[in-house]
């Protein structure tokens, strides 16, 4: 059992759903970054996903392009991202993941890239642009290293093919609840808690919705179906604008939406 599965298992004895925050690795120093990720665990957030900026993403919107960009211009590499999660290690005591892009770990190599992760405490990985069925190799060394490779899911993935991937996931799976690249949402797709259901009756694995949450309505209409939320871009927006005050106090606002007695 890896942490991130055993963490989502306590949570589920105490009745709560996981609140995943999103943080860009050296954004805004890579000081700060240590700081504002520690300050985010003490006040309440469960798992931690911690992004490798890189130059060309797919799936990232103009917030977290922001960041990442400005992380690249403080000179933030794959080297400083392990090293920042090595630090972690001894600072905080929640779970957490790297979110990269296939390139960079390619390029690091995929061995070495994995042994690193297992040297700095990461639990788990977060590919966006590596296709299901080109994921196979990568899974394999992550597993031998009792690291999670978190596969995704969307309201538009075919009823087969959400069959295939659920039964091969392990972790959680992560739900992208719309279509479109990351950011703040008013509102979720229509789609949404239907394809959420049918997962469940797939399998039992723990699910966490991301993509465009800022709001605890948004967090009460889904809570039920899931068992986590991921934020990023939201909370992002607030530290770009200074508000770390508010940052602090919504953690804790949303972490007591997520609990269900």
């Amino acid at each position: 059992m890896t942490e991130i599965e055993r963490k989502f298992i306590e949570l589920e004895k105490k009745k709560e759903k996981a609140l995943i925050l999103y943080f860009t690795a050296g954004f805004p120093s890579f000081e700060k970054s240590i700081e504002i990720i520690k300050k985010s665990a003490e006040k309440g957030t469960d798992l931690i996903e911690i992004g490798i900026p890189f130059s060309d993403p797919i799936a990232d919107g103009p917030i977290i392009q922001y960041t990442s960009i400005k992380a690249l211009e403080n000179g933030i590499n794959t080297d400083k991202c392990f090293k920042l999660a090595s630090l972690l290690k001894n600072i905080i005591n929640v779970p957490y993941l790297f979110m990269s892009y296939f390139n960079p770990i390619y390029k690091y190599g995929i061995e070495k890239f994995a042994d690193r992760c297992v040297e700095s405490g990461v639990s788990g990985l977060i590919i966006p642009d590596l296709p299901y069925e080109e994921s196979f190799e990568i899974k394999k060394i992550l597993k031998e290293r009792n690291i999670n490779l978190i596969y995704f899911l969307t309201p538009y993935t075919s009823q087969e093919r959400t069959k295939k991937i659920v039964r091969k996931a392990n972790g959680f799976i992560y739900f992208i609840s719309i279509a479109g690249v990351t950011g703040p949402r008013e509102s979720l797709s229509p789609e949404t808690i239907q394809s959420l259901k049918r997962i469940k009756k797939i399998r039992k694995i723990s699910v966490a919705l991301g993509f465009g949450i800022s709001n605890k309505e948004q967090i009460k209409k889904v809570k039920k179906y899931v068992d986590g939320i991921i934020i990023g871009s939201f909370f992002l927006k607030k530290i770009i604008d200074g508000k770390i005050g508010e940052f602090e106090e919504l953690i804790v606002e949303f972490k007591k939406e997520l609990k269900t007695y």
